[in-house]
């Protein structure tokens, strides 16, 4: 019988790290079937856990255009898990056949991985491939594709398996459950020597934080693991940060053997965050941690938020108030956008979440073109909502101009949605402009260029559903690189774009 099907491993994947040497395994029949129903009954709690978090996902409305959260693997993993469990249950083993299937039972793989997504949160995916050479559209993030890399040509290479991409695709987590006495045996097939590595030495690895490009092949998979993922992080970079890389060792303790807590140092001198068997807290109940496991876009958004002119005119479109009856007369793309919001409703579902107690700023520019937008076609609300936002009319309070802002609109307005949006010059210092961003900044409009480079050099979250100009600055950046450690912008697109619904001056001749 083919007990751990080859297709659900990789080499880089921990749950074989399980040597039947160092595990007491009974050899009683009647233990070695209570254990194999004990297993049996712990994957099928687990696997309720997971269907629960699940649940919870399909419950949680996604936006339109961002990438579902991939669950499919756990899901599956687990289930082949019970099946074999499940088969073992009724087989007609020798002892030592029996003794051998059960050691090689993945669960405490799954267990340990399922632990630390529970000390997590924002779950992306599990078992993730991660590979060079990504179209730099698909490197966005989880505000428009999702923040998990996956593979999209043939050509591209796989650099390293995540086993967790969590915290809205800011924390790659790889779980390991390789025993301290398997790492030991790894160690001496390399020549390591118990005396290899002298107090000095460790002293001098922890001064040199950065060693990735030293030669991997006296080294142990943990260690040429943790230097992958170090080099592949910055390429690969979510709202213009880059992941951290977390390694879980349950099985692994720190402060107990010399040459354990060297390659723990190897590991953490990456910029890796390590946790050993002896760092690890009991994960959160269920009804604990599942509101946190659930993706929530704006959870890695700056307080303060940078807003361009087509959200401008989104927030203070009819269209996002009420229910707007279609004239025959309306352009093609204010139609279509009346039906996708009897469907999305982008005020209370994508735009109020995001703006609710974040201070809104936007440059003079972007406030300009969006006023004259709304003196040319605005309708009287649409034009009365634009003073509203800036503040100018007589209330001066912002709950007064919430108030206000309230009596033109259909849908509530939470109390937090903070008025009015600043107005700030565009001006940034050359000396803070990147090469990258002084490229982006050559090839865009003046009002695209006032905009997002304000954002990028101010350090705030740009709001915008321009993609075409994301995509382009996107291009831009790909091109000219980032330094390892620079901040790419940062950027969230709406996929849904609001018009001013236009009065009827539009109506064709």
């Amino acid at each position: 019988m083919a007990v751990v099907s080859e297709a659900s491993k990789s080499e880089n994947d921990q749950a074989a790290d399980q040597p039947s040497e160092d595990t007491d395994a009974p050899e009683n029949p009647a233990e070695l079937e209570a254990i194999a129903q004990d297993l049996l009954s712990r994957a099928k709690s687990l696997l309720s856990e997971v269907e629960t978090w699940i649940e919870a996902v399909h419950q949680k409305k996604l936006s339109t255009g961002q990438r579902a959260v991939e669950y499919r693997t756990i899901r599956n993993d687990i289930e082949a898990e019970i099946g074999f469990l499940q088969k073992l249950a009724t087989m007609d083993l020798s002892q030592e056949k029996a003794r051998h299937y059960i050691v090689s039972s993945n669960l405490m793989y799954f267990e340990a991985m399922w632990a630390a997504a529970k000390r997590s949160s924002g779950l992306l995916a599990f078992r993730k491939n991660l590979f060079h050479s990504r179209p730099a559209e698909r490197r966005r993030g989880v505000e428009q594709k999702g923040a998990t890399p996956s593979r999209v040509r043939g050509d591209d290479k796989a650099f390293a398996l995540v086993d967790i991409i969590a915290c809205d695709g800011l924390e790659w987590i790889k779980i390991s459950t390789m025993s301290e006495k398997r790492l030991l045996f790894d160690l001496a097939k390399l020549g390591w020597q118990n005396d290899a590595f002298s107090d000095d030495e460790d002293e001098d690895m922890n001064d040199q934080p950065n060693r990735l490009d030293e030669d991997d092949d006296d080294e142990v998979s943990l260690v040429k693991t943790a230097r992958d993922l170090a080099k592949g992080a910055p390429k690969s970079r979510v709202m213009g940060k880059i992941p951290t890389v977390r390694f879980v060792l349950p099985r692994i303790h720190s402060g107990k053997i010399k040459e354990i807590d060297s390659v723990i140092q190897k590991m953490r001198a990456t910029g890796a965050i390590v946790e050993c068997g002896n760092d690890l807290e009991l994960p959160p109940p269920m009804e604990v941690a599942l509101p946190r496991l659930l993706v929530d876009r704006s959870t890695n958004f700056t307080e303060t938020l940078n807003i361009d002119c087509t959200i401008l005119l989104a927030i203070i479109s009819d269209i996002s108030h009420a229910d707007v009856p279609i004239q025959d007369w309306y352009p093609p793309a204010v139609k279509s956008q009346i039906v996708s919001e009897a469907k999305e409703r982008l005020l209370p579902t994508q735009f109020y979440p995001i703006l609710n107690g974040r201070s809104m700023v936007c440059t003079e520019e972007a406030a300009l073109q969006m006023k004259e937008i709304a003196a040319i076609i605005g309708t009287e609300t649409e034009k009365q909502r634009a003073l509203v936002l800036f503040g100018e009319i007589s209330h001066q309070s912002g709950e007064d101009l919430v108030m206000a802002w309230s009596k033109l609109s259909a849908y509530s307005t939470p109390a937090d949605f903070l008025l009015p949006i600043r107005v700030l010059p565009k001006d940034v210092p050359d000396a803070r402009i990147s090469p990258a961003a002084a490229a982006v900044a050559s090839e865009l409009t003046p009002i695209n260029s006032s905009v997002f480079l304000f954002g990028w050099m101010a350090g705030l979250t740009t709001l915008t559903s321009n993609r075409t100009t994301v995509k382009q600055i996107d291009r831009i950046v790909d091109d000219v690189g980032l330094e390892n450690w620079d901040s790419g912008p940062l950027l969230w697109v709406s996929e849904e774009a609001r018009s001013l619904i236009a009065k009827q001056g539009r109506r064709k001749a």
